[in-house]
């Protein structure tokens, strides 16, 4: 339940962040902060594995070559997000530490990115692939993702109690949680996704999910890729952060069965899209 309310949060923030987020980074700007170097240590992004956005922010780190080490939040306790040298009042996810001249706090994917875009060496990297800032930034398809992708994954991916049970199968995987924990964040978690997915439907306005996805991803398609004719929805060789919004947001449901619906079991170019941006983000 946790994790959708924070999908449902950002959805409905999603109209006004770019205002918001400009006027943040001016007034970054404005304070001369440093900005992180190639020199320095790792990122650190506190997350969910499940988590669309988290996964926005993943991509656009993996692409851009910036390093980046993650920490799994229990959903249940969030105790992660409480403990040193985070500050413990912003109880969400995704969240980053900056280890530069002093440990930073950013916190939410649109924030993290454009911290990202500021950084000397993602700078280079784009300058490098011939991508100017605005124009890489600058995309209907990301908040294509954000907003509409993002919201149908819950009901995708937790429509019955079998699919959310599987959904919460990576806890499984996660060391920094006792064996207790995984169980407890797995069944909890099963119930509450389940139950909250006939409500997401209800509320968006679908009785099908698999049909409302794969209209969405037949916009995509039609309208970003061209029908297959860009490689990319940049229209450049490239991809931009449109296309890492709406690859973030797919990977993030990997090894389940949305996931093999989305890219292997329908047609159009999705498939070859998605290989090559596979490759983009080694």
């Amino acid at each position: 339940m946790k994790l959708l309310i924070e999908v449902q949060r950002q959805v409905q923030l999603r109209s006004a962040s770019s205002t918001v987020l400009l006027e943040r980074t001016q007034r970054l700007r404005r304070t001369g902060r440093r900005l992180f170097s190639a020199s320095e240590r790792p990122l650190k992004l506190f997350q969910y594995q499940i988590c669309p956005f988290c996964n926005i922010v993943k991509s656009t780190l993996d692409f851009v070559k910036v390093p980046f080490e993650t920490i799994e939040v229990n959903p249940l306790t969030k105790a992660e997000l409480s403990s040193e040298p985070l500050s413990g009042e912003y109880k969400k996810v995704p969240v980053a530490l900056i280890d530069g001249s002093a440990i930073e706090q950013i916190n939410g994917s649109d924030e993290i990115i454009q911290r990202v875009m500021d950084m000397p060496r993602t700078v280079s990297f784009l300058e490098a692939n011939g991508l100017h800032g605005e124009r890489f930034q600058d995309s209907e398809w990301r908040t294509f993702a954000a907003v509409d992708l993002a919201q149908l994954l819950y009901p995708n991916i937790c429509g019955s109690l079998g699919d959310s049970y599987r959904a919460f199968g990576y806890v499984n995987n996660v060391d920094s949680f006792s064996r207790m924990q995984q169980i407890s964040v797995q069944y909890l978690g099963m119930l509450a996704m389940y139950m909250a997915a006939a409500k997401v439907k209800k509320r968006i306005g679908i009785t099908d999910e698999r049909t409302a996805l794969s209209e969405a991803l037949g916009r995509f398609e039609r309208d970003g890729l061209q029908g297959g004719r860009l490689q990319f929805s940049s229209g450049l060789d490239k991809p931009d952060l449109g296309d890492l919004a709406v690859f973030g947001v797919l990977r993030s449901v990997r090894g389940l069965d949305a996931h093999d619906f989305a890219i292997k079991s329908r047609p159009g170019p999705l498939k070859d899209w998605y290989a090559k941006m596979v490759g983009e983000t080694r």
